[in-house]
């Protein structure tokens, strides 16, 4: 189907069929590509980085269309060929904790909870600190573990694009609503207690940036000025 097209341009094409809902025409083209490049055994680098990315579209796509078992299967090759190729260039772990993610997803939607739950924890483990991953195990498993020994080192909300998120540095932003309603409690009622609290203009919409630009404020030795 592909033949002398060029592969990231095929590439790029599943994704927008993808993006934009075209999922029975993304999974025909991902299939065989995926299929034409698994037949060729002895792969260069460019070439493994090409099936790796097809077969993390076919595994979203698969997973997007209920079609449980092949995106499981799908998503332990992905796993493998993923390692092949990090074994080789060096693994991207923020992709890594992403395939986990996805992976989390894909069992959790095929009713096994166990291997869901295995696999948002790989994917906070490849990234510590991704509070996302936590709270997608949270709601998808009903573990909650992990996110609520992570919430603490979020501190105060964040305002964001019109959303109110927590956020672990240098990590993927977690909904804090949702957090917030995963976690219930106290936790909840601190939660949105501070999204009023910003909404009211009585918090900052980000108050370690604005601890940050206040620190910078030159403060004047008024002293210096008095004379004797």
């Amino acid at each position: 189907m592909f033949g002398a097209a060029d592969p990231h341009q095929a590439i790029q094409q599943l994704e927008a069929y993808h993006s934009e809902g075209r999922s029975e025409r993304a999974e025909v083209m991902a299939s065989a590509l995926v299929d034409q490049l698994m037949a060729t055994k002895k792969r260069d680098d460019e070439t493994q980085l090409i099936l790796v990315k097809g077969i993390r579209i076919l595994a979203k796509v698969l997973n997007s269309r209920g079609k449980k078992k092949r995106a499981r299967t799908t998503i332990k090759v992905l796993h493998k060929e993923r390692n092949r190729l990090g074994k080789k260039i060096g693994l991207d772990l923020e992709e890594a904790s992403e395939d986990y993610r996805l992976a989390g997803f894909i069992h959790a939607n095929a009713g096994k909870n166990g291997a869901a739950k295995r696999a948002f924890s790989k994917a906070e483990r490849c990234l510590p600190g991704h509070l996302a991953s936590a709270l997608d195990m949270a709601e998808q498993c009903g573990a909650t573990k992990i996110l609520r020994k992570l919430y603490p080192r979020a501190g105060s909300v964040i305002s964001k694009n019109g959303t109110y998120v927590l956020e672990i540095e240098g990590r993927p932003a977690a909904d804090a609503v949702r957090v917030g309603m995963a976690l219930g409690g106290d936790i909840e009622a601190e939660i949105n207690s501070q999204i009023a609290a910003i909404a009211a203009g009585e918090q900052a919409a980000n108050v370690k940036l604005q601890a940050a630009m206040d620190s910078l404020v030159p403060t004047h030795d008024y002293h210096s000025y008095s004379t004797n």
